[in-house]
């Protein structure tokens, strides 16, 4: 493998700057509202060279929502590597998606914007086509669900619905500590997480 280039360098770094001022924009603004003009002055570089790496505003989003997804998913994918009981699998899934949202504060209403797109029908059915991300993660979680109530682990319910409200409960949880200047340790969200869905709210004595 060659070694990088100064070029090379160079170009990564314009590429990841780009990127970072366009989540922060999408943060403050929306998709919709996103302008390539407004990320240039963001990034503090000329609108003009943002086209020597996108070819326009919708591949300078998409390319950051997959460079940005990635991450989530590698640290997601690595924390239930290790996994083994369905309860680890779960305590590494939810730790591993709190703890990145709160490093990456920028990146959630994008995430949110490429499930839930804003804009006209047919910019909205261009962004659902291109995100699949979202459903692989919920057949994941089905999946596991699934081979646990076959290992007796918890109970027989449908995995798919079980799945959606695991989901978007740890979600919403994200979306709370992000708004809350002080939010309690993220040990604390992913044990409530666990606990709700593994013995469920109902007194037992």
């Amino acid at each position: 493998m060659r070694s990088k280039s100064k070029e090379d360098v160079v170009s990564e770094f314009r590429v990841l700057s780009i990127q970072d001022a366009a989540m922060r924009v999408i943060a403050r603004k929306g998709m919709a509202a996103a302008t390539i003009a407004e990320i240039a002055q963001e990034a503090n570089i000329a609108k003009g060279t943002i086209y020597l790496y996108f070819r326009d505003r919708d591949e300078l989003v998409e390319k950051t929502f997959e460079r940005a997804i990635g991450e989530l998913h590698a640290r997601v994918d690595k924390a239930i590597a290790a996994g083994g009981t369905f309860e680890e699998k779960l305590r590494g899934y939810i730790g591993a998606k709190l703890a990145f949202f709160q490093d990456h504060r920028e990146f959630f209403r994008l995430f949110v914007s490429r499930r839930m797109p804003e804009g006209n029908p047919q910019q909205q059915r261009r962004q659902k086509r291109n995100c699949q991300t979202y459903r692989t993660r919920i057949e994941w979680m089905a999946t596991e669900l699934k081979a646990a109530m076959d290992r007796g682990e918890i109970r027989q319910l449908d995995p798919l619905p079980l799945a959606l409200l695991l989901v978007e409960g740890s979600t919403a949880i994200v979306m709370e500590r992000l708004m809350d200047e002080a939010p309690p340790p993220q040990e604390a969200d992913v044990n409530l997480i666990v606990d709700v869905l593994l013995n469920g709210i109902r007194r037992t004595s």
